[in-house]
């Protein structure tokens, strides 16, 4: 996609999440400073270089678990692993995601690992079963746009600067409670400063890594109409996730009545909002098809899959 349009919305993207980063990490160095001075912000550098460092070598199959995910092998996807390897090389990746299947009958599909090499993508049987190939591809597209954008990484640190402040702001709320009698006994002032920041950093620092999120969302589907050239087939998958997400109850007596928690509250922008920046990128766009341009379902895994989703057993029950 070379169009002004869409490197106008790529650009937009990747400065608002500078600016969101910039802002967590200029609040995590006031708290540091406020505490303990220049050491303070030399200690939380220190720190979060350290997680950083560390947590690339940690393997993804732990967050997999929990989704009692499995892994695909081409053999048993073989052509799920044509669509995301033509994706890989349209991004100029060089190697390839493995992919998951999730045994879940909700719409679901996410990429973890922080490097290409041990980069995964795992896919639910909800999605593989409600989705035609045009809509899949847009998806993994999103997928591998978070992977190539190295946008895991970026919430990775989002999430360890959220967090040190967290951590950071508990510690002073004990420092002061402790010298609390020093203020009683004698002429010595409460920090009134040290107090407020403590108090509002960690909210602050929390909604600038909800928005950072969001603006990564906007950014991967963006990428994702590049990689495919085809905005529309990712915005009917999208549209068709949030026509899924209720109960059939909902969609039949209540539609379009889902109660949303407030945007800056949420990790991922509204449907909608993508869904209309997706249309306006294709408005700007010359319609151009790509292999998997079809809306056509396939049976995607060659073995059995779930019907529902699996129930937690408890043991001895």
């Amino acid at each position: 996609m070379k169009s002004l349009f869409s490197t106008y919305y790529r650009l937009r993207n990747y400065l608002h999440s500078l600016i969101l980063l910039a802002g967590m990490l200029a609040l995590l160095s006031l708290i540091g400073w406020l505490l303990a001075g220049p050491s303070g912000i030399v200690w939380f550098l220190f720190v979060g270089l350290f997680i950083l460092i560390s947590a690339p070598y940690i393997p993804p199959h732990f967050i997999l678990r929990m989704y009692r995910a499995k892994v695909l092998s081409p053999e048993d996807a073989p052509r799920l692993y044509e669509i995301i390897s033509w994706l890989a090389k349209q991004a100029g990746m060089k190697n390839t995601p493995t992919l998951y299947y999730i045994p879940s009958s909700l719409m679901n599909a996410f990429s973890t690992g922080l490097t290409e090499k041990n980069a995964v993508v795992a896919i639910s049987d909800g999605m593989l079963r409600s989705l035609n190939t045009r809509e899949l591809t847009g998806v993994l597209a999103h997928e591998i746009s978070h992977i190539h954008s190295n946008d895991l990484l970026v919430l990775l640190v989002a999430d360890v600067i959220s967090r040190l402040t967290s951590v950071m702001a508990f510690a002073g709320y004990l420092l002061i409670w402790i010298y609390i009698p020093l203020f009683i006994l004698t002429d010595a002032k409460l920090p009134w400063m040290l107090l407020i920041v403590l108090m509002m950093s960690p909210t602050f620092s929390a909604l600038m890594q909800l928005a950072l999120s969001r603006a990564r969302e906007f950014s991967a589907d963006a990428e994702a109409a590049r990689l495919t050239g085809d905005p529309l087939g990712l915005a009917s998958a999208l549209e068709k996730i949030e026509h899924y997400q209720g109960s059939w109850i909902e969609r039949v007596f209540i539609p379009n009545r889902r109660i949303r928690e407030p945007s800056l509250l949420r990790t991922h922008p509204l449907m909608t909002d993508r869904v209309n920046r997706l249309k306006d990128l294709a408005s700007q766009m010359r319609p151009s098809g790509h292999p998997f341009d079809s809306s056509e379902k396939h049976n995607w895994v060659q073995f059995h899959s779930p019907e529902h989703t699996p129930r937690r057993w408890f043991p001895r029950l």
